[in-house]
């Protein structure tokens, strides 16, 4: 069996990069991008120098503007992100076969196999690297290991930029002396945990037993176990964003009543957003088709700036298009709502979160874990219940993927 060989690049700042490669001017200045000016906003991306100034993603812009006093804030620019992934894809595909792009500065080459054509791993990552500086002008941080785990890993061990070889059956040696920080999933809940039990190092993570690791951090115990010993055997998903997931509801008898439409749009969203998060993605691109009773539809979609992920976002995005299209009096037979542009989840866990985000990322996953074991729709919002209620026989098809 061949050795695999999986190529991690880490565009550190990938919002912050792109503007400067956009406008060379920021280049050693603070900015950060942000989604307003208001003081309530959140810096989504800092520049090197603003780091380096004290100001993380995730902190307050009031607090951010404080700390450095000729802080530039600069607009979300989706176009040009879009630009900058497309021109980054189009280098990956020249190298590897397989290759996938969460599309916020993370990609995995799957390079097994290219030895003859490329060079070892070590070279061909190299060559990988030359390309996107020379062509995009952005220089990521790279890594090369026999899977996904170790090479994110490394990568965040040399980042901002750099390249690093992890040789096999070195992974467990290589991760035992790093921060425990480093390691993809711990997020707060489980770092506090591990400090009170004065874990600092994945290899003191390692070291415990399967019984000891389920004991201190629950059921994610195990897995924990064998990502610190270097375990992984996730594919690179080769998909990026073919995927979408379908929800339709027909309604018995067709509507103009505002709450029983909107209720619907809850409940397309819940069934939705569950089975998307069951496989750890995220939505880039939400569609909405209204059909109404004389059969003519109305169609939306929205781009939003961030991935869609929990229940709330993709019902309010799906409202908002709702709100756009839907300008004819008359009732409404059906209504679809698709989920596409699936890609793995854009935020990190173990990445700093604002207080709010945490708290609705968790009582996300609490709603999730008891529809999972109990069935769907144990949890139900009230504007979906009321829908419900009022049309009971409304017909909700099963969520899939088209590919």
């Amino acid at each position: 069996m061949r050795e695999r060989a999986i190529t991690h690049l880490n565009i550190v700042g990938f919002k912050a990069a792109v503007a400067a490669v956009k406008d060379t001017s920021l280049i050693g200045r603070p900015y950060i991008i942000a989604g307003s000016n208001g003081g309530r906003s959140l810096a989504l991306d800092c520049s090197p120098e603003a780091v380096r100034q004290g100001v993380t993603p995730g902190m307050a812009l009031a607090v951010a503007e404080k700390r450095i006093s000729d802080l530039l804030v600069l607009q979300p620019d989706p176009p040009a992100y879009d630009l900058m992934n497309s021109e980054i894809e189009k280098i990956a595909e020249q190298y590897a076969p397989v290759w996938e792009n969460d599309r916020t500065g993370n990609l995995y080459l799957d390079i097994t196999g290219t030895t003859t054509i490329f060079g070892t791993p070590a070279d061909c990552s190299s060559r990988i690297l030359r390309d996107i500086v020379e062509k995009v002008n952005i220089r990521p941080a790279a890594a090369v290991a026999c899977n996904k785990l170790v090479s994110k890993v490394a990568t965040r061990t040399i980042k901002p930029t750099g390249l690093i070889q992890v040789h096999a059956e070195t992974e467990a040696e290589f991760l035992s002396h790093q921060d425990i920080k480093l390691l993809p999933g711990m997020g707060q809940k489980l770092l506090r945990t591990a400090a009170i039990t004065g874990i600092k190092e994945i290899g003191e993570l390692a070291a415990l037993s399967v019984t000891q690791a389920l004991a201190l951090f629950g059921k994610q115990g195990a897995i924990l176990r064998s990502m610190a010993l270097g375990i992984d055997n996730s594919p690179v998903d080769s998909r990026n964003g073919a995927r979408r997931i379908l929800q339709q509801a027909d309604f018995m008898a067709d509507t103009i009543d505002e709450p029983v439409i909107r209720g619907c749009i809850e409940a397309l969203a819940g069934y939705a957003g569950l089975l998307m998060r069951r496989d750890k993605l995220g939505s880039g691109l939400l569609k909405l088709v209204v059909v109404y009773s004389d059969d003519m539809r109305a169609e939306g979609q929205e781009k939003p700036k961030r991935q869609l992920v929990l229940d709330r976002d993709i019902a309010s995005t799906a409202d908002r298009i709702y709100k756009r299209i839907v300008v004819r009096r008359i009732r409404v037979r059906s209504i679809g709502l698709s989920l596409e542009g699936l890609m793995p989840l854009g935020y990190e866990p173990d990445l700093f979160e604002p207080e709010t985000d945490m708290k609705n990322r968790f009582l996300q996953e609490a709603v999730d874990t008891i529809q999972n074991r109990y069935g769907v729709g144990k949890i139900t919002k009230g504007l979906a219940l009321a829908a419900s209620m009022h049309n009971s026989k409304q017909l909700l098809t099963a969520g899939q993927y088209e590919h």
